[in-house]
């Protein structure tokens, strides 16, 4: 009885620790199963948002690249910018390099762009309405000036003009005329404007003070007075200067002026802004040489819209004449259809409706405002001959017209 009832219990004992392991070892395999080939059974599952996402990306990845460099404008922006589009020329020119004599330079004043601002007759400062470095309008009224005189002239003008009505249709009526029309011109050389004589002659009040406008746009370059001083006709007030456009003078040693003509075309560096040279032409050329240095002056008329050629600049000129050898056909633009923009040189081609695409160009001074171009345009492609700086503006801004990249 004994051996079989203890055979008995280890027989029982070990059933039910197979009852007990065996689930535990079959949740375990399941487990490594699961781990070893989860991401083959797991299903597809379709995330809408996520092909949203991606196709956005795909459609930005390819606007982008499309677009990169492309301005596309209203027909308002069109007007406003004053675009004007024409074809890239050719020009039968030597295949020869141009040649250049480098002389040291100096930015200058234009004479004809510069003006001293004084009144017409003697008085004193009563105000200053601008300081040295402001720009300035034509018409655009600089200081005002007590004169006892013009006082006095638009007084005389005010009784003459209203004697000349009371008279029309009497005998006396030419001579009250004509002296209507002595004190009207005696105002005018005092410096009084149309508007304020025409006042006068219909009996308005007379000015306390004369105006002295600016004789045409430009900067304040000098002031010579303070409020509160006293002036005589033609004591200066201010300097007034027209900087749109400068001279570049040139020093031409004596070897080279045989090279050296009017409307030749020069380039002009400035180590104020390094890569970026300005175009001009030889407009002058001083008939004597300079005892001391034995060179001539070679006065270079140079384009400043921006004003980034100052007075007083120290410059390099390169005074260019054209190559020798057979002549090749090669693409020309005008020059005002290039951008410069440090190192770079850009050019904007019409490529659609009221679309424009920018393009790196090589080029070369060619004479007379032109330009050769080495690379980058093709002849006859539709090129942005005016309102290509505006396009380069706004397209580096991204907010003219339709979009710019």
């Amino acid at each position: 009885m004994t051996p079989m009832t203890t055979i008995d219990m280890t027989q029982t004992t070990l059933d039910r620790t197979r009852r007990t392991l065996l689930p535990m070892f079959l949740a375990l395999a399941g487990i490594i199963l699961a781990g070893c080939g989860g991401d083959e059974a797991q299903p597809a599952v379709n995330d809408p948002a996520a092909e949203q996402v991606g196709e956005h990306a795909d459609e930005h990845g390819d606007e982008h690249t499309e677009e990169e460099g492309v301005v596309e404008l209203t027909e308002a922006a069109v007007a406003a910018a004053g675009i004007i589009v024409g074809e890239v020329a050719t020009r039968e020119i030597p295949s020869g390099p141009s040649s250049a004599t480098t002389v040291p330079g100096q930015v200058a004043f234009d004479p004809g762009r510069v003006a001293l601002v004084s009144p017409r007759t003697a008085g004193r400062i009563e105000e200053l309405t601008v300081v040295e470095g402001d720009q300035v309008r034509a018409g655009q009224v600089l200081a005002r000036v007590l004169s006892p005189a013009f006082l006095t002239a638009q007084n005389d003008y005010r009784h003459a003009a209203r004697r000349a009505r009371l008279l029309v249709g009497t005998e006396d009526e030419g001579e009250a005329g004509a002296l209507a029309d002595a004190a009207r011109r005696r105002l005018r050389l005092l410096g009084a404007g149309e508007a304020l004589l025409d006042q006068l002659a219909g009996g308005g009040e007379a000015l306390d003070l004369i105006p002295i406008p600016a004789p045409f746009p430009g900067s304040i370059v000098e002031a010579h007075a303070l409020t509160g001083a006293a002036v005589e006709p033609g004591s200066p007030i201010f300097t007034l200067a027209d900087l749109s456009v400068v001279n570049a003078v040139a020093e031409v040693p004596e070897r080279d002026l045989a090279t050296l003509r009017l409307g030749q075309e020069a380039r002009i560096d400035l180590s104020a802004y390094p890569g970026q040279p300005v175009e001009g032409t030889v407009e002058r050329i001083a008939e004597e040489l300079d005892p001391s240095t034995r060179t001539a002056r070679a006065i270079v008329r140079v384009a400043n819209p921006d004003r980034l050629l100052r007075p007083g600049m120290f410059a390099t000129v390169h005074l260019l004449a054209p190559g020798e050898g057979p002549l090749v056909t090669r693409p020309v633009i005008p020059a005002q259809a290039v951008v410069v923009d440090g190192a770079d040189r850009w050019a904007f081609v019409e490529v659609g409706p009221r679309t424009f695409e920018r393009r790196a160009v090589e080029v070369e001074a060619l004479g007379e405002g032109e330009l050769i171009v080495h690379s980058g345009l093709e002849p006859g492609e539709r090129l942005v001959v005016q309102g290509a700086f505006t396009l380069q503006s706004e397209l580096a801004k991204g907010e003219f017209g339709g979009h710019a990249h």
